[in-house]
């Protein structure tokens, strides 16, 4: 399934965990990822209004 990022080095290695299990996060080698294209995936949104000044 999906991972979440939650560090990128600066050497390009990845940091990344299962949602929900934040405590268990291993280190992985960036060029490896892959881009997520399955079903949907929780998402926080924001949403921004702009008005005439």
């Amino acid at each position: 399934g999906p991972f979440v990022i939650k560090e990128v080095f600066a050497h390009g290695a990845i940091e990344i965990y299962k949602p929900g299990d934040e405590a268990n996060t291993f280190k992985v080698n960036g060029q490896r990822l892959k881009i997520y294209k399955g079903g949907d995936v929780e998402r926080h949104k924001v949403a921004l209004l702009f008005g005439d000044p």
